[in-house]
């Protein structure tokens, strides 16, 4: 809690405020940070000051004007009367429960099958040496055999069908208008 100095011992005249009263999200008691509160006129969070006597700082009712008043629920006293450490285990029990428990829970991971290693080069070498590469005679042959397929091919290609459309062109639009069966 707050080891700060209060600075007055005016308080504003109304009973004090027992954080057994208050919901557990109201205030915040956690050791290591600052003693707060939600003032209970303006709802928003506002430091607690003092060691032994602890009361709400005082803060003005709109924040954004310079010569607001004081909001009525300024040094407010506030009396400590729930165990410390029960309502920060129940504090962490509620953040954890919070969690879902797949958010907590590494993603579990698909790993994409490794390629197969490639071939060493000695075995690369082997296996072109299985198959022979063809000489120049063989492949001259191979051309002659295929030769005739490939001038039919040539000359049916030269010849244009009849009722074709070319890939360019498309179908021909008419340009007369149909007539009119009665």
């Amino acid at each position: 809690m707050s080891k700060s100095r209060v600075r007055t011992r005016h308080t504003n005249g109304r009973p004090a405020l027992k954080l057994s009263s208050l919901s557990n999200a109201d205030f915040n008691v956690r050791s290591g940070e600052q003693f707060t509160i939600i003032c209970p006129d303006c709802r928003r969070w506002r430091r607690v000051m003092g060691s032994t006597t602890l009361k709400i700082k005082e803060h003005p009712v709109h924040r954004d004007e310079e010569n607001s008043p004081l909001c009525p629920g300024s040094r407010q006293l506030v009396v400590v009367d729930i165990d410390v450490a029960m309502w920060q285990a129940e504090q962490n029990r509620l953040v954890r429960d919070a969690v879902p428990a797949e958010t907590r829970r590494a993603a579990r991971q698909h790993y994409k099958p490794l390629p197969e290693p490639a071939p060493a080069i000695h075995q690369m070498a082997e296996r072109r040496q299985s198959v022979p590469a063809p000489t120049t005679a063989e492949r001259a042959d191979q051309w002659r055999r295929r030769l005739p397929a490939v001038f039919v091919t040539d000359t049916l290609r030269r010849i244009p069908l009849l009722d074709a459309v070319g890939p360019i062109r498309g179908i021909e639009v008419p340009t007369e208008k149909p007539s009119r069966a009665a």
